[in-house]
This record gives C-alpha cells, sequence and structure tokens, in this order.
C-alpha cells in the first residue's frame, strides 16, 4: 500500500467513524427521548481558571478540556458505550461492516479476507476505546502496511475497500 493509499485509507475510516458516531448519538438520543435523561459536559467555570493551577487536579479531565468543561462519568457513558458496542457487534457479525463503514465504502475482514469470527469482532470493539483515547491507536494506521490501527493489530482483523456493487437496471440489458 503507497503512502497515499493509506492515507486514503486513513480517511476513509475517519468518515466511516464519523457517520457511525452520529447513528449511533442519534440511538441514544431516542432513549434519551425515552426518559434516560442525562448530562455529558458540566460547566466548572467557578473551580477551573486558566491557566491550570495545582489546586485544578480535583478535575483532572478539565485539563484536557480546556478547563472550562469536565466530563462527567457514569451511567450516561456506560449506557453511550453499550449502544456502540452492540451495534458494532451486531453489524459487523452479520453484514461485515458498520453503516459509516457501508457509506465510505470499507469492510471487516480477517487476514485471510474472509469475515471475522464474533470472537475476533467483540474483542475489535472492546479494544476500540483504547485506540480512541487521544486517537492514539490510530496512527498506526499511518505506519502499517495495510493501514490497521491498534485495534485491528490485537484482534487480527483488518479494513479494506469494498467496492459498492452497481445494480444493473432492467432498461440497460442486452436483449
Amino acid at each position: 500500500m503507497t503512502s497515499a493509499e493509506r492515507l486514503c485509507m486513513v480517511a476513509a475510516r475517519s468518515e466511516g467513524l464519523l457517520v457511525d458516531f452520529v447513528i449511533v448519538f442519534l440511538a441514544r438520543w431516542g432513549l434519551k427521548s425515552l426518559g434516560l435523561d442525562y448530562i455529558y459536559f458540566r460547566p466548572v467555570l467557578a473551580y477551573v481558571s486558566p491557566p491550570l493551577n495545582l489546586s485544578d487536579l480535583a478535575h483532572p479531565a478539565s485539563a484536557f478540556l480546556y478547563g472550562t468543561m469536565y466530563f462527567s462519568s457514569g451511567l450516561p457513558e456506560l449506557i453511550f458505550a453499550g449502544v456502540w458496542l452492540v451495534y458494532a457487534v451486531l453489524m459487523l457479525s452479520l453484514v461485515g461492516q458498520t453503516l459509516g463503514m457501508r457509506h465510505a465504502g470499507l469492510l471487516l475482514a480477517d487476514a485471510g479476507g474472509r469475515r471475522p469470527a464474533l470472537g475476533r469482532i467483540v474483542l475489535r470493539q472492546l479494544l476500540v476505546p483504547v485506540s480512541s483515547i487521544a486517537w492514539l491507536g490510530y496512527i498506526f494506521a499511518g505506519f502499517t502496511p495495510s493501514a490497521e490501527a491498534f485495534h485491528d493489530l490485537i484482534s487480527r482483523t483488518r479494513v479494506v475497500y469494498a467496492p459498492k456493487r452497481e445494480k444493473k437496471q432492467a432498461s440497460q440489458t442486452p436483449a
């Protein structure tokens, strides 16, 4: 894979991930409309003032969010992560791609080019949050031969291009 092809693969993976995030966010929003209300970010302007000082260590995530908000962890994030996990595992095990991957023309495969086993898919999806920490796991995609991210390397899977099949129209078939 050339550098240009690797860059295109990284861009396509990012596009697919963004589409999937929007889909899962909308699903989570649907759950919220059913009464599962939460707040992702809570302002802490009264507690954190740039530049950060020693007292800001009481809110360590504030340093990552520029001192204006901090991530409130707990049940809501677990629900969102659970929705993401179920969505990804179901889609990858049933059709080999999520809706975002389909939009970007990508497919998940094992080393032999076949659809991975369910265990590999679950392992891969459990490792995706580790790769997503500051996108560190995705840096591997820029340097590995087939543009694999950290979670792909560990689960021995890879994302490949899957050209979309065009449907033949009845009027275009030879008589």
